[in-house]
């Protein structure tokens, strides 16, 4: 027997299109009710103005407020409607068809009467059209708040007036002031500033008033240029109407500031930067946050009553510097608090990171510098002091030549002394006789003082060797140092058994160098080939000095031997520091010569004598031709 499974049963839920786009539209009503923002149609308001949309204030104004409010509504819709003509709206004249066609079957918000001439407008369009719309009025004085606060909806914003604070302003600034002139659409029933009479009267006792209200753009600025320099112009939103050129109030200004003498003041920001002076001053952007504080408010739901009549934001003491300097008032007698623009920036607001750029920099090279200052002075005191161990040293080494010259010192000098010793024995003997002869007495002591003198002159010069004074480079000839360097060495030459042979050029450039130091170069040269030649048979022992200007102009002298010449490694090493071939021996005597002759801006060199033996070459910089 099979065991079957029941048949299982599958419903299917068919929807006709009726039913499928009722369920839609409960869908999209389900999402509406969740996001409310996203659905409910978007905030209309109704800006109501009478002229001057593209003035600066109008255009700055309406920017910052369709800014503010897209802030926080992007969907918000803005309006304008542009009454040039007055529309008649009290409680016994209605509203014209026209407007009444135009926007009928619209809804709005709020409505926002831009001028206070159009205030009755608006209550009246609201009542007729739309009944829960909001009237926000941003031009009021206390009168008409007291006057609109029993109306239903309705908000506002006071306006301050800065007449009295600019009138004050202007006095404080201009002491000597004897005039004052207004331009202004009119003085008396001017809906902007409706307290001139009573702001100009305490100031009327000190200056007279030249009244430019209401002139066209052509009288004004006659009137304007024919004003004394004792006289200031407030300059509040002049008359640009019956004209045919399109003229704004900073239009006039621009006309008038390079054509008056008097000091002009302000009091809307819009028409800094073109002539005049400052003062206090609204600003349009100011203007559009407090509007659009309350238009925000109202389309959140805030009820009007509880909004109620703020006061617009205080205005704000700002100058141009230019027109400063031009009037010549210091910023220094402006008040407390006071903003000055289009001043220039200085130095470091203008090129900050020019002027960091190039201060570090220079801090740098002053630390560089410092460095290089720090260096060059130790530098130098290591040379002074090089040059004074050199200095021993060379004394030093002068001192063991005298040493070994000692023999041939002691001879030089025994030999005027034996012959001192000899003459005046013989003196003696011619004095004993009955009648000296005078002529052979003079004659003996004539020696007698030359041979003194010689042996004088030997002691002299061996003080002068071993002396310890500094340098002195003096203009030097070097034929005559070689001669004397012969004689110095003529008994040495003599017990060493050698021939000291001179080969001088003639005539050789001078050389600018110390005489004592060159000789000790060249008596050091001719004491090495006098110990070199000890090696070789005494009847060979030749010594050759020459003197000779090198293919450069420079002066050569030549010390050569014709002993066994200069070994490969000894060649290698002789100007080092304490190398001696000699078993008794410093090692110091070339390596001080070299020394000496750098210092001279000379050099030495060793090579092999062309007829066998060595050669030391030292050759010393030329000077001119005197």
């Amino acid at each position: 027997m099979t065991f079957c499974p029941p048949a299982r049963r599958y419903d299917v839920m068919m929807f006709s299109p009726r039913h499928l786009a009722c369920r839609l539209f409960l869908f999209s009503a389900l999402c509406c009710a969740l996001q409310p923002g996203r659905c409910a149609a978007p905030a209309r308001i109704l800006l109501l103005t009478s002229s001057g949309t593209t003035a600066p204030w109008a255009l700055q104004m309406g920017e910052a407020l369709r800014g503010e409010l897209l802030r926080h509504h992007p969907s918000a819709e803005l309006d304008l409607e542009v009454m040039q003509q007055p529309v008649p709206a009290t409680p016994r004249m209605p509203l014209p068809t026209w407007l009444l066609d135009k926007y009928a079957g619209r809804r709005y918000d709020a409505i926002v009467p831009l001028v206070p001439d159009q205030l009755l407008v608006a209550v009246a369009l609201r009542d007729r059209l739309w009944q829960q719309a909001a009237v926000v009025a941003p031009e009021l004085d206390a009168t008409r708040a007291a006057a609109l606060a029993g109306m239903p909806r309705i908000s506002g914003l006071l306006r301050q007036d800065p007449v009295a604070r600019n009138l004050a302003l202007m006095f404080a600034l201009s002491p000597h002031a004897r005039h004052i002139a207004v331009a202004s659409a009119r003085i008396d029933g001017d809906p902007i500033r409706p307290n001139w009479r009573a702001a100009l009267r305490p100031w009327l006792r000190r200056a007279d008033l030249v009244d430019l209200s209401g002139l066209v753009p052509d009288d004004l600025l006659r009137r304007a240029a024919a004003l004394s320099p004792d006289t200031v112009l407030y300059l509040a939103a002049p008359a640009t109407a019956n004209t045919s050129a399109v003229m704004t109030a900073h239009d006039m200004l621009r006309a008038i500031a390079p054509a008056t003498r008097a000091r002009i003041f302000i009091d809307v920001s819009t028409l800094l930067g073109v002539g005049a002076i400052g003062g206090w001053v609204d600003s349009p952007v100011e203007h559009a946050h407090d509007i659009a504080s309350q238009l925000n408010r109202v389309l959140a739901g805030v009820p009007p009553a509880a909004i109620g009549f703020e006061p617009h934001s205080p205005p704000r003491l700002q100058f141009d510097w230019r027109a400063l300097r031009r009037a010549g008032i210091d910023a220094n007698e402006l008040p407390a608090g006071s903003e000055i623009l289009f001043q220039p920036p200085g130095l470091w607001e203008a090129y900050r990171d020019t002027v960091l750029a190039a201060g570090l920099v220079l801090v740098m090279q002053s630390i560089l510098i410092g460095a290089l200052l720090l260096e060059r002075r130790r530098r130098k005191h290591a040379e002074r002091q090089t040059r004074q161990h050199l200095g021993e040293l060379a004394r030093l080494d002068r001192v063991g030549a005298v040493g070994v010259l000692s023999a041939a010192l002691a001879h030089e000098i025994n030999q005027p002394l034996g012959a001192i010793l000899s003459n005046a024995e013989t003196a003696e003997l011619l004095l004993t006789a009955p009648s000296p002869p005078r002529e052979q007495l003079r004659e003996l002591l004539d020696a007698i003082r030359a041979d003194n003198q010689r042996a004088a002159d030997v002691l002299v010069r061996l003080r002068g060797w071993i002396a310890d004074s500094a340098a002195q480079q003096e203009r030097l000839a070097l034929n005559p140092l070689l001669h004397e360097v012969a004689r110095i060495l003529r008994v040495e030459v003599h017990m060493r058994r050698a021939v000291l042979l001179l080969d001088l050029t003639e005539p050789l450039p001078d050389v600018f160098a110390d005489n004592v130091q060159i000789q000790q170069v060249t008596v050091n040269l001719v004491l090495n080939a006098l110990d070199a030649l000890e090696q070789i048979a005494p009847d060979q022992r030749r010594i050759m000095v020459s003197s000779k200007r090198n293919a450069a102009g420079d002066v050569d002298v030549c010390v050569a031997d014709n002993g066994p010449g200069l070994s490969g490694a000894a060649a290698h090493r002789l100007f080092e520091p304490f190398f001696s071939t000699k078993p008794d021996g410093l090692g110091v005597g070339l390596s001080i010569s070299r020394s000496i002759l750098a210092r001279h801006g000379g050099t030495l060199r060793a090579e092999p004598a062309p007829g066998g033996g060595a050669l030391f070459r030292f050759t010393l910089p030329a000077l001119e031709t005197p």
